[in-house]
């Protein structure tokens, strides 16, 4: 039930640390706040002695220190029940050893629980900024649970502390409506991560993959971990971004792009940055302080959903422990629990309902030690459906889920697996029946596993002013490379292949997105948003493995209303460096007569052409070995 709080003249008293055996009695319920702005102070007085107080139980959120709120000899005397594993090895090694309690549950149900009594508690700790001329504290820093525990425990406990930021939004708490106060002026928690140089480059990776996601316009949430860290530097040409996230997890960057006008938030539905609680260090905490353009609400309101789908292209970035070949998610270990759920699937859940929204997975493609694969054959304990998942990225690359079948997800999730364990994920995901019998994978003529080239990657505009993305093709580009054969006309077709070649089978086209990018290249030309590209032009040479001139075959096709915009030369030319710096001496191929403009094109190449001419053909070699004067 809420307490009923009278106005009037009431003060809190205050008190010491040592106040705190007189007022916490055998059984109660202890709420700790959470995450930095946990009142350090007063939870290291509450754990120094964990036998004064029997049969207490200590509930919180998120703990980002390392306070042993649990017994190791006596589990029972003095239980620790934790919402979530985040941020605390000691507290995860706990629960998993039967130590402490862990109860798994979405941030947004428990303003519910405090307010129908299924959850009481008897003791609230938090701390606060200093009352202003008026009366009122701020929760700063977090106020997500901590308001509604203000509001419904039998006794708040409250560290004052100056360094705590009095922060805008709805983070006031009345100085009436405090029990005890303990003024203290102490640091506030800090979270940061370090990073070693390979785990830096592995994320940074990551990063410059999720930015190409994150359209202009487009409104940011994001989960815990080191990788939503450094999102922020690689969005500095982004323009008018928002962010309405549960924890914001402040960065120097993050300021940056704040004091850059790259985040204005004023396309979005709510103009300011929205927050739950905030994580940082201390600089960041000065920054928040009487921040006008960062705002800090209560679960009960940034948690709804109904609030979180009004946002405009909201794009919420997630991290797991590992995802199957399915699209599935899941933040525990095989046999322990290792996070929690907290907000994710609120925001999951506006983020699918969200037009344009986005839900983007990033996780690095192996354990720390490289050991194990983090992309693996099936999971049993699943935190997220894989129809909730949009995008999984990793270091090697972007899996684009969206209305995709098991068979092309699991393709697709191979390719951006390790290298390494990409042949043992291919076998598993024949054995469940998840792709073809005969699926391959880009492998060396030796057996290796290829890594897709991305130097291979360029924006060409063609001669009308059109914009067209070229790269090397991908193994998941099968369904693409047959949809653009089978869109061509008959006379296309017959220009491309000599014949009027009607079938491009799976048999025949997997050869052809399954390649080795050194004696095999193939080069496609897509249009269209990221979500939904054509390929309307390709080109590709081939190496007899059998024929020891180091001599190519090379052909391109472009879609009919594609043609006449300079692509065919631009598309030879590229080929033809490609091929020079793959050693090949020269590519041979040949056109029909009837074709006229491939004639003009080649001869206008940067190596010598030899043309030969056959009854209704004419062949071509084009000189690698030399350039043009």
């Amino acid at each position: 039930m809420m307490r009923n709080f009278d106005h009037s003249e009431k003060k809190p008293e205050k008190i010491t640390l040592e106040d705190l055996s007189r007022i916490i009695k055998p059984g109660f319920r202890i709420f700790l706040g959470t995450g930095c702005s946990e009142p350090y102070i007063i939870t290291k007085e509450l754990t120094h002695d964990k036998y004064r107080w029997t049969d207490c139980e200590i509930v919180h959120l998120l703990t980002l220190t390392e306070q042993k709120f649990f017994s190791d000899s006596f589990p029972t005397r003095f239980r620790h029940n934790t919402l979530s594993l985040i941020g605390s090895a000691q507290t995860r090694h706990a629960v998993n050893t039967g130590k402490s309690d862990f109860t798994p549950i979405r941030t947004s149900e428990i303003p519910d629980l405090l307010e129908r009594g299924v959850l009481k508690i008897d003791v609230a700790m938090v701390q606060l900024s200093p009352p202003d001329e008026y009366g009122y504290c701020s929760l700063g820093i977090n106020v997500d649970i901590n308001k509604k525990m203000v509001e419904y425990a039998k006794i708040i406990i409250a560290q004052i502390n100056s360094q705590m930021p009095s922060t805008r939004g709805d983070s006031t708490v009345r100085i009436d409506q405090l029990d005890y106060i303990i003024e203290e002026n102490t640091p506030l928690v800090e979270y940061k991560n370090e990073y070693s140089p390979s785990q830096s480059n592995i994320i940074d990776k990551i990063c410059s993959y999720t930015a190409r996601l994150i359209e202009d316009g487009a409104t940011l949430n994001f989960g815990l971990g080191k990788i939503p860290l450094k999102i922020f530097s690689h969005l500095q040409n982004r323009k008018d971004l928002a962010i309405y996230t549960e924890s914001l997890v402040m960065t120097d960057a993050l300021f940056d792009l704040i004091s850059k006008n790259v985040i204005t938030c004023k396309l979005n539905h709510y103009p300011k940055v929205m927050c739950a609680f905030a994580l940082g260090e201390k600089r960041h905490y000065q920054r928040v302080h009487n921040n006008p353009f960062i705002k800090f609400y209560p679960t009960e309101f940034i948690n709804n959903v109904d609030n979180i789908i009004k946002n405009h292209k909201l794009i919420s970035i997630y991290s797991a422990i590992a995802v199957d070949l399915s699209g599935q998610i899941t933040n525990h270990l095989e046999d322990k629990f290792y996070s929690g759920i907290g907000g994710e699937n609120d925001f999951i859940e506006g983020t699918s309902r969200t037009p344009g929204g986005k839900t983007i997975i990033v996780i690095p493609s192996t354990t720390s030690d490289g050991e194990k694969s983090r992309i693996v054959p099936i999971i049993s304990r699943s935190t997220i459906p894989a129809s909730d998942v949009h995008y999984i990225i990793t270091e090697y690359g972007i899996a684009r889920l969206t209305g995709k079948p098991i068979r092309q997800r699991a393709i697709q999730l191979i390719a951006i697996a390790h290298p390494k364990f990409r042949k043992s994920l291919l076998q598993q995901a024949k054995k469940m029946h998840f792709v073809y019998p005969d699926q391959l994978i880009p492998l060396t003529r030796d057996g290796n596993v290829v890594v897709y080239p991305e130097e291979y990657e360029w924006i060409y505009s063609t001669n009308s002013g059109n914009m067209v993305k070229f790269r090397a093709i991908k193994p998941t580009d099968e369904a693409l490379l047959q949809r653009f054969f089978y869109q061509q006309d008959e006379r296309s077709r017959i220009l491309r292949y000599l014949t009027p070649k009607k079938t491009l089978t799976h048999e025949e086209s997997q050869i052809e997105v399954n390649i080795d990018y050194d004696t095999n290249m193939v080069i496609v030309g897509l249009v269209g948003d990221e979500d939904a590209q054509e390929i309307i032009a390709a080109a590709s040479y081939y190496l007899d493995p059998e024929d020891n001139t180091n001599i190519a075959e090379v052909a391109i096709m472009i879609s009919k209303e594609w043609q006449n915009q300079g692509l065919g030369h631009h598309m030879f030319s590229k080929m033809c460096y490609i091929a020079h710096e793959k050693g090949l001496n020269a590519l041979i191929g040949e056109f029909m007569k009837t074709n006229i403009g491939v004639d003009k094109m080649l001869k206008n190449l940067p190596f010598p052409v030899e043309m030969k001419d056959f009854d209704e053909t004419f062949e071509f070699i084009i000189d690698l070995t030399r350039e043009k004067p």
